[in-house]
């Protein structure tokens, strides 16, 4: 993840193309939020027990959401950004509401709610 920001960073310093390294880190938080929730894949991998709830629908839209770079939200709303769209500007919100969508995503197909 360090390593990911650092190109991005770079990649931004250069002027060249930054979205692929935060499409790069936004996948690694989405795994990590996944993987958080350990009980609910290996229920879901070793047992076959799977359920889909309603909680596939926000954590779907989350996950959209959080892919979007940062660059975008800034050249869709300009300088005059509401309140709750400036929070996709911090990566490290950015990364948190990636990995609460993977966890999300992680216990909308777990038939055990633990």
């Amino acid at each position: 993840m360090t390593l990911t920001i650092e190109e991005a960073k770079l990649a931004m310093k250069r002027a060249d193309n930054p979205q692929l390294p935060l499409l790069k880190m936004s996948l690694w938080a989405f795994l990590f939020g996944i993987l958080t929730e350990w009980k609910a894949l290996k229920n879901i991998i070793l047992k076959g027990s799977i359920k889909i709830n309603w909680l596939v629908v926000p954590a779907i839209i989350l996950a959209i959401i959080s892919f979007i770079p940062r660059m975008y939200w800034v050249k869709w709303f300009g300088i005059n950004i509401p309140f709750f769209i400036e929070m996709f500007l911090l990566a490290e919100t950015q990364i948190l509401l990636t990995a609460s969508s993977g966890i999300l995503l992680a216990r909308s197909f777990n038939r055990k709610q633990n």
